[in-house]
C-alpha cells in the first residue's frame, strides 16, 4: 500500500471530527450529484471569530470522507473567511494523493461546501 493510500485510508477508517456539534454557529450542506457523496460541516465560532470546534458527517467514497477529515483539521483555529480562502491545491497537497478530475471533485467537496452551501439554522 502506498503512503497516500495509507493516509487516506487512515482518515477514512478513523476520521477526525466526525459527528455533530451541539448548537453550531454555522452549518453547511454539500453534495456531489455525480457520485452521490454527501457532507454536512458544522462549526462553532468563538468570540475572536475563529473556528473553535468543527464536526462533519456524511456518506460517500473513501476520498470524500478522508478529505472531510483532513479538511476539518485544517480549518480549526482559522476564521471562517480564512477557511474559505484555502485553495484547492492546499487541500490536495494535504491529502498527498494524485487524482483524476472526477476524483478531485470528491476530494474538494468539503472545501466547496463551506464556500457555497451554508444553510440557515432554525
Amino acid at each position: 500500500m502506498s503512503i497516500y493510500r495509507q493516509k487516506v485510508m487512515s482518515h477514512y477508517t478513523a476520521p477526525q471530527n466526525k459527528g455533530k456539534l451541539k448548537n453550531p454557529s454555522k452549518v453547511f450542506n454539500g453534495a456531489n450529484p455525480l457520485c452521490g457523496d454527501q457532507i454536512v460541516v458544522e462549526v462553532k465560532i468563538d468570540s475572536n471569530k475563529k473556528i473553535k470546534e468543527v464536526a462533519w458527517d456524511g456518506a460517500g467514497c473513501a476520498i470524500s470522507q478522508a478529505a472531510a477529515s483532513i479538511f476539518s483539521e485544517m480549518i480549526k483555529g482559522k476564521t471562517l473567511s480564512a477557511a474559505r480562502k484555502i485553495k484547492s491545491e492546499e487541500l490536495l497537497k494535504e491529502m498527498d494523493i494524485k487524482l483524476s478530475p472526477v476524483r478531485r471533485k470528491c476530494a474538494l467537496l468539503p472545501l466547496f461546501t463551506i464556500k457555497e452551501k451554508e444553510i440557515k439554522i432554525k
